[in-house]
């Protein structure tokens, strides 16, 4: 994931284009946030900071929200093509803050089906997202985006593994987030040389045993992640189905599946550990 937006020519004449999405998912504004407006930074490109109005309004009788904001384009096809980008990375770290599938349609076009599916449902349990959960995703994307950006990668296959609806492309999605944390943030001040020059080439295990002691020094680590055994095992089925070595038969669909409520539980504690030790953000916009 870049860490800066491309540069534009200076001869292409800019606009702002305002857009309004319904993002779907167990979750609803707090009423401190119903029709709140905040400038949020949204980008920065050549020294320049770009920000946006971004409002969240409270969809009744569906569950949800839609998210209103600015984006800076040179067409209203650009437009819609920053503003995909910019709503995936924002619902990923929705996603990561509240444990909760969260997911958009564009055009418009493509949610009536979705809106009217979730309007006919008997009862829902949302996720209130909170003032100041909103207030950290606001305030750290772009510098999530220029400082972290295998963070941001690593939210986004937890993301897709949480709306998922295949359990193997779920089991490698979370998979891929403790690995992705382990080789970006596990200390290695302390290994010998050869191991810190061993890359990719050292077993992952190492790694997120080494993340795992730094992460739950004080809490219980999740107890997939303890036994290096299981991590192997876990490590092995992923690569054979991610390289094909492995037919799709009911015994490794089993297989992947009886690994998937206690990896998200894992890929979840790993996000959370790193966002809450391992990341200094700077103070909310």
């Amino acid at each position: 994931m870049p860490s800066q937006e491309p540069t534009r020519p200076q001869n292409v004449q800019l606009h702002q284009f305002k857009m309004m999405v319904d993002v779907f998912g167990p979750i609803r504004p707090s009423q401190e946030l119903h029709r709140q407006t905040r400038r949020a930074l949204k980008g920065h490109s050549s020294g320049r900071d770009f920000f946006t109005d971004i409002t969240l309004h409270d969809v009744r009788n569906t569950g949800g929200m839609r998210v209103e904001y600015t984006v800076t384009a040179s067409s209203p096809t650009g437009a819609e093509r920053a503003g995909a980008v910019y709503l995936s990375q924002l619902c990923d770290l929705l996603s990561v803050v509240t444990r909760s599938p969260v997911w958009f349609y564009m055009p418009d076009e493509d949610s009536r089906d979705e809106r009217m599916r979730i309007h006919r449902r008997a009862s829902s349990v949302d996720r209130i997202l909170t003032e100041e959960e909103w207030t950290w995703i606001t305030g750290n994307l772009v510098f999530l985006r220029r400082e972290h950006p295998r963070f941001l990668a690593a939210t986004s296959w937890y993301r897709k593994g949480l709306i998922g609806r295949d359990n193997l492309d779920d089991f490698c999605c979370y998979w891929r987030v403790i690995e992705r944390l382990a080789y970006s943030f596990a200390d290695r001040t302390n290994w010998k040389e050869e191991d810190k020059n061993g890359g990719r080439d050292w077993p992952v295990k190492h790694y997120i045993a080494q993340l795992v002691t730094e992460l739950f020094s004080d809490d219980v680590a999740p107890e997939i992640l303890t036994d290096p055994k299981t991590v192997a095992t876990i490590k092995r089925l992923r690569d054979d189905l991610s390289h094909g070595n492995l037919p799709i038969t009911l015994e490794v669909i089993d297989a992947a599946t009886a690994h998937l409520k206690p990896l998200e539980h894992a890929a979840f504690s790993v996000l959370q550990g790193v966002r809450n030790r391992k990341l200094v953000c700077p103070d909310p916009i």
